[in-house]
């Protein structure tokens, strides 16, 4: 009788089989078998196949970015609330799940209600608390949004990116202002940890925010990919830079904000 090992090595996992089998009399038997998964992500997966090393440091770093970004977070909602409170902005379902006594503006244990949606009873479906604003959004987007007319339904969701519009010129409820701000605090912080892993402006480096009309968009007939198509745009004091776009771009006669760097030689 011999015995036989097989293995079947893959990328992230190892399967293995110990037989016996004679030959001879054309038997044998399975002495042992299994496997053992490697848990790796698509990312650390494909740097393994290139070659390339893992830094704990690195991996150690980005845990701790994230952590951070989230204590950040969490920290401005919180005096966001107590501000929020005291000015009597909150709806009143929202504020009682919110301990001002101890934890100052930190939801209480095990509460994190949404601020447009309303439940008295557990298991309740909720209410959504802005319902004429929501109205007055699918009204003006029968005007202008063909989908409407195939009764397809509109989230109650969308009902916030209408208001951040109508606010720009019209007056809102104090409630629906606390639910943009609050939104708004939920998603500031990305750039705030982009410019803190960012080095500072070189002395030899000019940084400047634009706003100029495009006086010409030219199609190429270059193609990037399948789907993009590369466009030169040419802007009102006789700068031209290439875009790729997968749609006609239209920003012909339009006002784009450029952020734009410039390198300086020695004497400026």
């Amino acid at each position: 009788m011999k015995k036989i090992l097989g293995l079947d090595l893959g990328t992230n996992s190892i399967g293995w089989a110990l037989i016996e089998q004679d030959f001879s009399e054309k038997k044998g038997n399975i002495i042992g078998m299994g496997s053992r998964i490697i848990p790796m992500d698509q990312g650390t997966l494909g740097d393994f196949e290139r070659g390339n090393s893992v830094s704990q440091t690195k991996e150690r770093t980005g845990f701790r970015s994230t952590r951070r970004l989230r204590e950040r977070h969490l920290l401005r909602r919180a005096r966001l609330h107590v501000v929020l409170q005291l000015m009597n902005f909150l709806p009143e379902h929202y504020a009682r799940e919110i301990d001002f006594e101890h934890h100052y503006g930190q939801f209480k244990e095990d509460c994190e209600p949404k601020l447009p949606y309303l439940s008295d009873l557990p298991g309740e479906k909720a209410h959504f608390l802005f319902k004429r604003s929501f109205n007055e959004m699918v009204e003006d987007f029968s005007k202008n949004v063909s989908f409407l007319k195939d009764h397809q339904k509109v989230p109650y969701d969308w009902t916030i990116y209408y208001l951040r519009k109508k606010a720009l010129s019209q007056k809102i409820e104090k409630e629906e202002l606390a639910w943009i701000l609050l939104n708004f605090n939920q998603k500031r912080g990305y750039y705030q940890l982009r410019e803190e892993n960012e080095e500072e402006n070189k002395p030899d480096q000019l940084v400047e925010f634009l706003a100029l009309k495009v006086v010409e968009v030219i199609d190429s007939g270059n193609k990037k990919g399948k789907d993009e198509t590369w466009y030169k745009i040419v802007l009102e004091n006789g700068w031209e830079y290439m875009k790729t776009s997968k749609i006609p771009l239209d920003w012909k006669g339009k006002t784009k904000e450029f952020i734009v760097t410039t390198w300086l030689n020695g004497d400026g």
